[in-house]
């Protein structure tokens, strides 16, 4: 049996919780939280044997090989390093750090201990979205003439007043952006590649007085000669809706990856449609416990991030995709000004 450990036991951590507890070798031994009764609430409320305020306490248990790190942004940096010098495996949530040069540090230190470092991109491993990719793959869509990606959601002031970190640049490192809207623009650049970027606006309107960060954010980027949009809010009266589209000379499909994720539009040639009808008529799991956009898949990444402990095998949201992450984040907050 493998133990790991939650280290953070807020908003994404029951996630966490539900991936870990559907693998049959794993078994969750710690929970962690900066709050003694958050980290005794949620170990009594999930079954954890142990709860702790103290990183410390967790990381010296000889008996532990894994850690999740489900706090703040700004000390993920920190945390994964602490984590991987104790010898353990880490499964941290987006993003890997606040600063491209720190994400590289962790990843070379990673390699260096020899231990699965991976950062949550679980729409990565979403039946939707694994599905475009392999129409994009075979050539469904021909060349890709262009490409947009959206997220539009509500968050009222109480979610960053509320908060010790949120809506700050010390503790967030931006906001509609690196939080909210990070996962479209990740699976836009799992499916189209490496994007560089051209131009971006990013202002605070809606939560203007509350946040120091932007509320709002809009962008053009290009993946090799492909154009890509990117439009990302706090501020609308939508709970949430996100869009994906790619429009080729061949075909066009436009999904999201709410959940459960759908294909919306798809179009251009018979395969494309047939394959589409495909996707719509599988069976959809259940979302676990917690919020419900955040949907299934972080099980999937659990499962991969678990079969690379065990085996050395590679898993598909890595450290290096992290790192190339957190430098297009850097470069449109810079283009943003």
């Amino acid at each position: 049996m493998t133990d790991h450990a939650i280290i953070g036991c807020g908003r994404v951590a029951p996630n966490h919780v539900d991936g870990f507890r559907a693998l049959d070798d794993y078994r969750l031994s710690w929970a962690c939280d900066r709050d003694p009764v958050q980290a005794k609430q949620f170990a009594a409320d999930h079954g954890i044997a142990r709860a702790s305020v103290s990183v410390d306490e967790v990381l010296a248990d000889p008996a532990l090989a894994s850690v999740s790190i489900t706090v703040d942004h700004a000390q993920h940096a920190d945390l994964v390093e602490r984590a991987l010098l104790a010898d353990k495996h880490v499964l941290v949530e987006k993003p890997l750090s606040l600063t491209i040069r720190d994400a590289e540090r962790l990843a070379a230190l990673a390699t260096a201990r020899g231990k699965v470092l991976s950062v949550v991109s679980q729409h990565r491993y979403d039946p939707v979205v694994l599905a475009v990719r392999e129409w994009l793959t075979d050539g469904l869509l021909g060349r890709l003439l262009y490409a947009q990606a959206s997220l539009e959601t509500s968050r009222a002031p109480e979610y960053y007043t509320e908060s010790y970190w949120r809506g700050t640049q010390a503790g967030e490192g931006g906001s509609a952006l690196i939080n909210q809207g990070y996962h479209c623009l990740d699976v836009t650049r799992f499916l189209c590649g490496e994007m560089t970027v051209r131009a971006a606006v990013a202002h605070a309107k809606a939560l203007a007085g509350t946040i120091e960060t932007e509320d709002t954010l809009s962008a053009l980027l290009v993946a090799g000669d492909t154009p890509v949009t990117l439009n990302v809010t706090v501020g609308s009266t939508t709970e949430w809706r996100t869009r994906i589209e790619l429009v080729g000379d061949r075909g066009t499909v436009t999904f999201d990856i709410d959940h459960p994720g759908a294909v919306h539009r798809a179009s251009g040639n018979p395969e494309l449609e047939r394959r589409a009808d495909a996707v719509r008529a599988r069976v959809i799991d259940a979302a676990p416990p917690g919020i419900g956009y955040y949907g299934i898949s972080h099980r999937h990444q659990i499962a991969d991030f678990a079969a690379a402990v065990r085996t050395g095998s590679p898993v598909a949201a890595s450290a290096e995709a992290g790192v190339g992450m957190v430098g297009l984040l850097s470069e449109l907050y810079a283009a943003a000004g």
